[in-house]
């Protein structure tokens, strides 16, 4: 297979599980919010948040770093390479969490009020499966197979939300809902590890080099670096500030429901995001001259998706919050609208800072980790005292702008990056043209019945900008057309004839 065929086939089966978990949790987080309500769930969000951030310093340094060489050693025709590099990955892995598993037991019992050791322990024990898991998934991902995780994660995701739901209907509450958590996360661990047994065990493994070694722990040190400075900037670290500073009830829940639903709008650029980045680690094995290309390429397509979906997002942010959670949660709008129009720029980070790990230049992602990270810290302290989740939601979100300013001129000085400053210019046009639509459509239709209307006319006008700015030229739409052919047949002619009507031909 050529890239585009692998990254669609990947994106496939990657948008799959991702589509499956937002729906899910979006659903399950609505009900979750209105039966606990706002002020019973600070704390559980506060907790679920602290082990989030533990957990995700898991995610770049071991578990990225055996992605990286074991799609080196793969697409180098080493297999017996790779797979030593996943099972010292594995075993170190193991080690690690137990040991933060263990440390945070004790912090709980000895920092937490005996009134939250359950729920809080419940969502601790969590912690252990999910960064053992990440080993497995970015060794499935090392071999451009990302249909091996989909099965554990959506059989993952389906236990945990039945869990969920269980919990609610007979009154088990937040020790239920952190129990869903734990026993999903164990299983689809469980699942990711035969997946990779199943593809390796005829695998002989054959010695790491000393020079590779040298190299892995360089790279995973400075992974690890990197991921602990990146909390600070986009992982929501402001609510240990915005806790601290603001003691309104409700600013953490308000927070954290904003900036969960704004990731979730970003996985979806990212069913893209993530395939592109397991292929750009391969053909940096197979060969470099293409990886330029990639990461051009890869950035606009993720803003074509993100824009339309984080714009529209805010735009309509008031009535779909005021449907879905309630009026209790109407101090939440403006945060939500600022949260997601702040995340734009978050979308196109991704391709930049994996060509620059794919160099091993992490040594400016780490500069500018630290850099952003005061920034954000000195702007929650300023604005989070008087404007609670609003100040905490600016704060993060020029953080993450002046981050993507940074990354991307670096990127384009070291390597000579041809940005095509004008696809992203007319995609832009386009974005601005939708939300003022949607706007608009609100403001003279009332009710829910204008957020259904504002919804429909914000994707016609979209695709209409699209075609008349010709922000989709000939090339995206080969490229587009070649990804549709993972679709099944009959929805192939449907899917056709909508790339046909927004692309154009290439300026001159």
């Amino acid at each position: 297979m050529n890239n585009t065929q692998t990254i669609a086939r990947n994106s496939f089966w990657f948008g799959l599980e991702l589509f499956f978990n937002i729906c899910a949790a979006f659903v399950a987080s609505i009900l979750v919010a209105r039966v606990i309500g706002p002020q019973r769930l600070d704390q559980f969000n506060y907790v679920a948040w602290l082990t989030n951030i533990t957990t995700s310093l898991g995610t770049v340094g071991l578990p990225m770093t055996t992605r990286k060489y074991m799609a080196e050693c793969l697409n180098r025709g080493e297999p017996g390479v790779a797979r030593a590099i996943y099972v010292t990955g594995l075993k170190l892995q193991a080690v690690i969490s137990a040991a933060v598993t263990v440390c945070a037991v004790l912090l709980v019992l000895v920092a937490e009020a005996p009134a939250h050791h359950l729920v809080s322990l419940i969502l601790v024990m969590n912690m252990a499966p999910r960064m053992i898991g990440f080993i497995p998934s970015q060794a499935n991902n090392a071999s451009e197979m990302m249909r091996r995780n989909t099965a554990a994660g959506l059989t993952g995701s389906a236990l945990n939300i039945a869990i969920t739901l269980l919990s609610l209907w007979i009154g088990w509450g937040l020790v239920g809902i952190a129990s869903g958590l734990a026993v999903a996360s164990a299983l689809e661990t469980v699942l990711k590890l035969r997946a990779v047994r199943a593809w390796l065990r005829d695998i002989p493994p054959a010695p790491i080099s000393p020079e590779m070694k040298k190299r892995m722990f360089s790279y995973s040190g400075q992974g690890l670096v990197l991921m602990a400075l990146n909390v600070v900037v986009w992982d929501r670290s402001d609510l240990v500030i915005l806790r601290a500073l603001n003691h309104h009830a409700g600013q953490v829940t308000f927070f954290s429901i904003a900036f969960n639903l704004t990731e979730r709008m970003l996985m979806i650029p990212n069913a893209f995001g993530n395939p592109l980045g397991a292929t750009m680690m391969a053909q940096y094995g197979r060969g470099k001259e293409r990886l330029h290309q990639l990461t051009v390429s890869g950035a606009k397509y993720a803003f074509l998706l993100a824009l339309p979906l984080l714009a529209g997002m805010a735009s309509i942010s008031g009535p779909a919050i005021l449907l879905l959670y309630g009026h209790a949660y109407q101090p939440m709008i403006p945060v939500l609208a600022i949260a997601a129009v702040l995340a734009i720029p978050k979308s196109l980070i991704g391709p930049a800072t994996l060509l620059l790990q794919t160099y091993e230049n992490q040594g400016y992602l780490i500069a500018v980790g630290c850099a952003c990270g005061a920034l954000d810290i000195l702007l929650d302290v300023l604005l989070t005292p008087s404007h609670g989740a609003v100040g905490a939601a600016l704060a993060n979100g020029l953080a993450q702008t002046a981050a993507a300013i940074a990354i991307w001129y670096r990127a384009r000085r070291a390597f000579g990056l041809d940005l095509r400053l004008g696809g992203f210019g007319r995609i832009a046009l386009s974005g601005i043209v939708m939300a003022a639509a949607v706007l608009f459509v609100q403001y003279l239709v009332a009710g829910y019945a204008g957020l259904v209307v504002a919804v429909v006319s914000g994707a016609v006008v979209w695709m209409a900008m699209l075609r008349l700015t010709g922000a989709i030229d000939r090339e995206d739409a080969e490229r587009f057309v070649h990804i549709g052919r993972i679709l099944p047949e009959r929805v192939r002619p449907i899917y056709s004839r909508i790339v046909s009507l927004v692309a154009t031909e290439p300026r001159a």
